[in-house]
């Protein structure tokens, strides 16, 4: 570590140490540890061989990853001639680090008979003229940005609403802001969750950062604990660095670890553009994390076979009156995301309020109580599988039932679904086919309908043909091995 990234680091974590957790959170502030910083400036400033190096860090936070850009810039043999560095930070606590760190960048540039002019803005990066007008242009931005969902009607989505579809998160903004603040051949290097590479809510920033862009490279660290080591942050983070060109990919180099602690050895991976970066609307980026590449050999989707997937419309607190824990003479089943397991629905176990009341008033909360296949919206991400499905082929009492909100459901509008077509989708769903796919273009364990509606499906006869050999309770090496054989499909590997 360089006499400018431990100073950052230091001071960084002294002003944090300083936050409650609600005014962390509120922030979204998550001071990036010094080996990340240093992995991130190296790969951008590779190739970046400029007299005049103009950089941005637009999150700037304590400035570390500015320290460990100008330390890698002024470590070469021929270092740029002069450094223009443009700090912005929204956080005013953090100013006076970061006119410190001015301080100690220029009297290491002086040493390196380097010219530096660096520039420390207060107020919020979004809100600037830098970002709203977008009248100056950088050679390189590299950020960690804030964290945290904000209202389609804050000023900031307000600003950038090109950007924005459904709730905006604020560092997805940064990074489509940033896209177009560089000068042509300029790299851009972002540290983030891993949310933003799909699912609809992210589908205009990707549009938008793909129309300047051009990405390089990925690195995903696999736990979600093991990145942001001073800090407790519970996200699937990754890294990414692009350059400013608009034309066809070359390849694009990912890699993986676990964390800080493996992230030195990680092995490169060289794959095709066309693997990762999805030419649909949506721009949906998929990423490997092993040699299998997450296609699938489907073509159809839920809407071109006539169904559709919904999320349970029963949300407890605001449902709670209608809700019991014994039946009664106007009460049907409730099923809960514990009712749900891998191709098998358990009611009741003794769960609380697993009854509702059917009434006019909760009629718009009810559903047919006809064939469908349940999916439990969340899993843990070291769960044997990433997503979680059963058939529910009838059974319970009443002409309908309620479902909650953290189970999604796939059904026929306007029809019913056949019930050996429900086994076989939910053995489909549970299969090792949809589980690698899923683990390729999403870090999010929440599996949305937004992304089952893009999944790739069996055409209906092959549906059949594995609803007719699977069956409730059936072991996932079984299923994998039903679903592999009538895809046509060599099998994957474990």
């Amino acid at each position: 570590m360089g006499q400018l990234t431990e100073f950052s680091h230091e001071e960084g974590q002294s002003v944090t140490r300083c936050l409650t957790p609600g005014e962390q959170k509120s922030l979204g502030q998550f001071m990036t540890p010094p080996s990340i910083a240093l992995t991130m400036a190296r790969r951008a400033c590779s190739g970046l061989d400029l007299d005049v190096v103009r950089i941005l860090e637009p999150a700037a936070g304590s400035g570390i990853l500015a320290a460990a850009v100008v330390e890698i810039l002024l470590s070469r043999e021929a270092p740029p001639s002069r450094i223009e560095l443009t700090l912005r930070e929204v956080d005013a606590r953090l100013i006076p680090v970061l006119r410190q760190l001015g301080q100690k960048i220029r009297r290491l540039a002086k040493l390196k008979n380097v010219s530096l002019s660096i520039s420390v803005r207060g107020g919020d990066f979004l809100l600037s003229d830098i970002a709203t007008k977008r009248r100056e242009r950088y050679d390189l931005v590299i950020a960690n940005p804030p964290y945290f969902k904000l209202n389609k009607k804050a000023p900031q989505a307000v600003a950038h609403a090109y950007a924005v579809y459904g709730q905006p998160n604020i560092y997805g903004l940064f990074m489509a802001a940033s896209s177009q603040l560089l000068a042509p051949g300029g790299r851009w290097c972002f540290i983030t969750p891993r949310s933003w590479t799909n699912g609809s809510y992210f589908a205009a920033v990707r549009r938008h950062m793909l129309a300047w862009l051009r990405i390089d490279a990925m690195h995903v660290f696999e736990s979600r604990e093991a990145h942001f080591t001073d800090d407790v942050i519970l996200q699937e983070a990754m890294i990414t660095w692009a350059t400013a060109q608009v034309g066809p990919a070359p390849d694009i180099v990912v890699s993986t670890s676990q964390g800080i602690h493996d992230l030195p050895t990680a092995e490169l991976r060289s794959l095709p553009a066309i693997r990762i970066v999805a030419e649909n609307k949506e721009r949906t980026i998929a990423l490997p994390l092993s040699d299998q590449d997450g296609s699938l050999p489907c073509s159809e989707t839920l809407g071109s076979l006539g169904l559709k997937v919904s999320t349970g419309p029963v949300v407890a607190f605001r449902a709670s009156r209608h809700l019991s824990e014994g039946k009664g003479k106007k009460t049907v089943p409730l099923l809960w995301m514990q009712h749900v397991s891998r191709m098998a629905i358990s009611w009741p176990i003794d769960k609380k309020r697993e009854h509702i009341a059917a009434c006019v008033e909760s009629a718009w909360m009810l559903v047919p109580n006809t064939p469908m296949v349940l999916l439990r919206r969340f899993s843990p991400k070291e769960d044997v599988r990433r997503v979680t499905a059963a058939a529910y082929t009838g059974g319970l009492s009443g002409a309908q039932i309620g479902l909650e909100n953290h189970l999604n459901y796939i059904y026929r509008p306007g029809g019913t679904m056949n019930p050996v077509e429900a086994i076989g989708i939910a053995a489909y769903l549970n299969s090792r086919h949809v589980d690698v796919y899923f683990r390729s273009v999403a870090g999010s364990t929440q599996v949305n309908a937004a992304e089952l509606r893009q999944l790739p499906m069996p055409t209906l006869s092959q549906i059949m043909a594995i609803g007719k050999r699977c069956f409730p309770g059936m072991a996932l090496s079984a299923i994998d091995s039903h679903v592999e054989s009538i895809l046509g499909e060599r099998e994957i590997a474990a």
